[in-house]
């Protein structure tokens, strides 16, 4: 009976706000699992090209975790959710469609469009702590890590790390972290630490100097169509003579601006762009800046700040010329006359949901039996909670038009107050290979005569749930219900009905009854939910 306590608590927890009534099913993808209009918030760190277009999101989504996501031109796929929580930094689709995402707490995950294979110290890396990840034009994949550089060629792993490269300002700068590698035309590797910044010929390691002073704290890396190398270091860590953007053209170094940057790209036209700090002195005012291509030989280059703010990272040119950048608060992207918000789309605002207010009430039942109960989500107080990563409503002139939840599937057998066998019940759920399970709404209907548009009237929700890498659409009615006037709290409550096998979830199914008998539990568990979130602002 224990078992069945558990199996109810989980099957509660992975449907917190999804589900439903009616399924069917939709195309499996084992990296795949949500997919919303509306961009990442918090913190873009890197934004680079994918294949056909596509751009590449990377960055932590909140204080203690990251996603990456792929933006195809209508929407936004986060391609990390299933990993699980993990502090995404960088991402690489290389030449061959694979992709590869580095964090800085687990190393490297590599995605070959079938299964993900996980790339520790344990398998040659240098460190799992990795900021940066870059292909060269020979195929091999190039990691900047907390320990130095580690090159993969495929089968294994080689290492450049201290003290068989200096890999770190011996006069004060300990920190041996690498933000950035790439490789210019004729073949040498530029690279850019938190301590010094150095060039690679194949042979040795040498320390980029101007005047005997090396350049600090370098982010920032970029080459030219003309073979000048533009750097820059995160200005207003290291207030120094080799501060600000710098330009190399083989011979000298040229100090462009004081402006420091995070990032550095040419466009199309040949205009210099960055991401970064504007004032020497205080790194907190940041921009994104063009420094205009007839004027980058001048003694004064024509700058012009595009937007400012106090946090500017990752930079890209799209294919049709637009300019995405990425923030302390999300992305944007900038046409020549417009910025595009993608986080606080016009007209439509973000509700996040509260996990300290949401209620979830189960009921399931044996086939010679009853039992029921109900479990508050997220304060920790009631036995055999479980804890949502993070859950947002979006919300457009009253109408709800979308939204998403990742489940923590760990928690559930980390918070039972019975330390008893039934805490890690494999045969229910394996939460080592499907740490996370997710639900993105993709549809929202008016059900029966309610309006919509109007408070507390009742609704119809589709959208796609993932269990154990198994994803099916299923829809469920709710109802809405607006409070403070829209100014602070929605409140959805819904109930559904599922068919836990559809799933593959098959403990004591009731389909084999002739195996378990009196212990077999019925396959439809029906929920009672209450899903309260309020407003985002930033």
């Amino acid at each position: 009976m224990k078992y069945i306590h558990v199996y109810a608590l989980f099957l509660m927890s992975v449907f917190l706000t999804s589900c439903g009534q009616t399924q069917t099913n939709v195309p499996k993808d084992s990296i795949k699992s949500e997919i919303k209009d509306i961009g990442p918030n918090i913190m873009v760190r890197n934004i680079k090209k994918g294949r056909n277009g596509t751009i590449l999101i990377a960055g932590p989504n909140n204080s203690s975790f990251g996603d990456v996501f792929r933006y195809d031109g209508k929407s936004f796929t986060n391609l990390t959710s299933k990993i699980g929580s993990h502090q995404f930094w960088d991402v690489l689709e290389d030449r061959k469609g694979n992709l590869w995402f580095t964090s800085t707490d687990s190393g490297v995950y590599y995605y070959n469009g079938k299964s993900i294979q996980h790339f520790t110290t344990t398998e040659g890396l240098a460190n799992n702590r990795v900021r940066s990840v870059y292909e060269d034009k020979a195929g091999i994949i190039w990691f900047g890590t907390g320990d130095g550089i580690s090159r993969y060629d495929g089968k294994s792993f080689r290492n450049f790390t201290s003290p068989n490269a200096p890999l770190f300002y011996k006069e004060g700068n300990l920190n041996n972290d690498i933000n950035t590698i790439i490789e210019d035309k004729t073949g040498k590797l530029w690279v850019g630490t938190q301590g010094d910044a150095f060039v690679y010929d194949g042979g040795k390691f040498t320390t980029l100097t101007h005047k005997g002073e090396p350049f600090l704290d370098v982010w920032g890396i970029m080459e030219d169509r003309k073979g000048n190398i533009w750097l820059s270091g995160f200005n207003g860590w290291k207030v120094s003579q080799t501060g600000g953007l710098w330009r190399y053209d083989g011979s000298t170094f040229t100090k462009v601006s004081q402006r420091g940057a995070y990032t550095i790209i040419e466009d199309k036209k040949g205009n210099i762009w960055t991401t970064g700090s504007v004032n020497p002195a205080n790194w907190n005012i940041q921009a994104l800046s063009r420094y205009d291509a007839d004027s980058l030989y001048s003694k004064e280059p024509t700058v012009t700040e595009i937007m400012s703010g106090n946090a500017f990272m990752g930079l890209l040119e799209a294919n049709d010329g637009s300019i995405w950048f990425g923030s302390a608060t999300g992305v944007y992207s900038y046409d020549g006359n417009t910025i595009t918000d993608f986080y606080n789309k016009e007209g439509q605002k973000k509700y996040i949901i509260d996990t300290m207010q949401s209620v979830v009430i189960w009921k399931s039942s044996m086939l010679l039996g009853a039992w029921e109960g109900s479990v508050l989500l997220g304060d920790g107080s009631s036995t055999g909670d479980v804890d949502i990563l993070k859950g947002e409503l979006l919300i457009e002139n009253s109408h709800l038009v979308g939204g998403a939840v990742e489940v923590d599937m760990n928690t559930i057998e980390q918070k039972f107050d019975d330390p008893g066998p039934h805490n890690k019940p494999p045969e229910i759920f394996d939460v080592k290979k499907f740490p996370v399970s997710t639900f993105a709404i993709t549809k929202v209907e008016t059900w029966n005569e309610g309006n919509v548009k109007a408070a507390g009237k009742n609704i119809k929700v589709t959208g796609n749930l993932t269990i154990e890498g198994i994803t099916k659409a299923v829809t469920f009615p709710a109802k809405m219900d607006f409070k403070d006037r829209m100014d602070g709290t929605v409140v959805v409550n819904g109930t559904l009905i599922i068919d836990r096998t559809d799933w593959g979830i098959n403990y004591l199914s009731e389909k084999l009854f002739d195996k378990y008998g009196d212990g077999t539990i019925s396959d439809d568990v029906k929920l009672f939910m209450k899903i309260v979130a309020k407003k985002y602002s930033r």
